[in-house]
């Protein structure tokens, strides 16, 4: 059966699928936007409809996938959910922003051993975790691992173990090889073999095909490390050979304990190279080591990239939907200003209850085009990251929930909106993010009068509503006293104040447009100047 490939713009179970971004013997990895909630960005992965042909591969894919939703771990990609859908089975689960192991090994070699030790711990404390509730994964390897890069130099990379309850539809029977029911211990010897082919950059067991691999799994002894890379500790050839044994009952109980007998092997052979200089010895005099390089930041790949022209889309149409609103409102406003009631002499009657209606419908449009915009905005500033930008002003969360700080609120868009003008830059160069010299860095060059005028218009239309507010609310408070005997529908000065607000709403909306409209055309550009084999 041929595999289930979706174009672009199909939608499945509520996701419209972006592009693909992974294939595999198990299925196809599709970036796709969930629809229910603003276009979050989420991983869809399509099981191959071959293992899914069968009735009851498909109950113990849905009854494994419940197991593995319900599991909790920061080393474990969210499952958001999973089900069948026009006949194929899927899998929502987080989108990272991150290569998988194999990538890593095949771009960059074999893994310093810390490293190593490393990313097998957290890979050990998922497995760990799913043991617990009695999930084995079966399917340990480096494709299934993946790697974000840290955030900040002083970080760690961040591992997560993907595709639980997927293996497990793939079981062979064991009778077919002779060995009893698995339990987490399998899981044990596919980390070691991970373990083994971090630190010599290849697998444990080479053959001309398939059935020759199997065969030495299950008959051929655990390699050395030394025959694929020289220098290793010796102490990690005992790890290596426990963890690969053949029989269950020799290798580690856990994962955990296996990370442990690896982190003491490292220690071992630290603690003898520092006891190897003797007495007598007379070393040279020390020179000054040179000042470490900057840490560069990590170049991400294409696939990093989160096109911004849908969500650009929707919030364009939000706007004008606003600036629109904007219009009908201030005309209802200046209809109920003392200066149009004295030409109508109070010959039209119910007009001041059009203001209050076009009012409602300006909030609500606020609130949605507020979201849409933070949607666009945390997609934009996730972009200057995998362009290579280093030195942000703020991180992605903050970029975003930081517009509801009191005060903040007032400053936080413009920076925002400056940082992904200057960061988009298609002139810059491809590391110019993290450039300290030169006369202009890419923080400190100009922005567009563009930017500015929209940020005058907005801060104006918010300060001009907060005006209009705080005089209806002053009126009201007088009213309620008893203090007042004019009707809170009869003020009229507040509807030329509502009227100003209303058209500083529509000036800074159209600004906002062309905001929009700019940024992301940069951005699809700067796109191209970082990677130019993108598509």
């Amino acid at each position: 059966m041929a595999r289930p490939d979706l174009l672009e713009g199909a939608v499945l179970a509520g996701y419209r699928i972006v592009e693909p971004v992974g294939r595999g013997g198990m299925g196809v990895v599709y970036r796709a936007e969930e629809l229910a909630l603003g276009g979050r960005l989420v991983a869809v992965k399509i099981l191959s409809p071959e293992l899914s042909g069968s009735p009851e591969l498909r109950r113990r894919f849905l009854r494994e996938m419940r197991i593995a939703a319900s599991i909790e771990h920061p080393n474990i990609v969210p499952i958001y959910r999973a089900g069948e859908e026009d006949g194929l089975l899927y899998i929502a689960m987080r989108y990272l922003r991150a290569d998988d192991l194999g990538q890593v090994l095949r771009h960059g070699g074999p893994l310093a051993p810390a490293r190593a030790v490393r990313i097998v711990e957290q890979v050990g404390r998922a497995l760990d975790c799913a043991h617990r509730h009695g999930l084995v994964h079966r399917d340990v390897k480096p494709a299934n691992i993946l790697i974000e890069p840290p955030g900040e130099p002083d970080e760690d990379e961040h591992v997560y173990l993907v595709d639980f309850g997927v293996a497990k539809a793939r079981e062979i029977d064991p009778t077919l090889v002779g060995a009893p029911p698995v339990d987490g211990r399998a899981d044990v010897y596919a980390l070691g073999c991970v373990l083994f082919e971090c630190l010599t950059g290849r697998p444990p067991y080479l053959g001309e095909s398939d059935g020759a691999v199997v065969a030495a799994h299950l008959s051929a002894p655990p390699p050395r490390l030394g025959e694929a890379r020289a220098g290793l500790p010796a102490g990690l050839d005992r790890v290596i050979a426990r963890a690969l044994a053949k029989t269950p009952d020799e290798r580690y109980v856990s994962c955990g304990e296996l990370v442990s007998a690896a982190r003491r092997a490292l220690q071992t052979q630290t603690q003898t190279q520092t006891q190897v200089q003797t007495p007598t010895q007379r070393l040279p005099a020390a020179t000054p080591a040179p000042a470490p390089a900057p840490r560069a930041a990590p170049m991400l790949g294409p696939w990093h990239y989160q096109p911004l022209r849908p969500p650009a889309a929707r919030l364009r149409f939000a706007l004008w939907l606003v600036a629109a609103a904007g219009v009908a409102s201030g005309l209802a406003n200046l209809g109920d200003t003392t200066f149009a009631h004295g030409f109508r002499r109070g010959q039209v009657r119910g007009v001041s209850q059009l203001p209050l209606a076009t009012s409602s419908a300006q909030v609500l449009l606020f609130l949605v085009t507020a979201y849409l915009f933070l949607v666009w905005v945390r997609r934009a500033y996730e972009n200057l990251a995998a362009f290579g930008g280093r030195q942000l002003r703020f991180t992605p969360v903050w970029a975003t929930l930081g517009w509801f700080v009191p005060v903040l609120g007032l400053f936080r868009p413009k920076q925002i909106v400056d940082d992904l003008w200057r960061g988009s830059d298609p002139a810059l160069p491809p590391h110019d993010h993290d450039s300290s010299g030169g006369s202009k860095r890419w923080w400190e060059r100009p922005v567009p009068p563009l930017l500015n005028w929209w940020w005058f218009a907005f801060l104006a239309s918010v300060l001009a509503r907060a005006t209009w507010f705080a005089t209806v609310r002053a009126f009201a408070s007088l009213l309620t006293l008893g203090l007042s005997s004019v009707l809170l529908e009869d003020l009229r000065p507040s509807a030329g104040v509502a009227a100003i607000a209303d058209l500083l709403t529509v000036v800074a909306a159209l600004l906002a447009v062309g905001v929009v409209n700019e940024v992301t055309a940069r951005q699809e550009a700067r796109a191209v100047t970082v990677w130019p084999k993108r598509r």
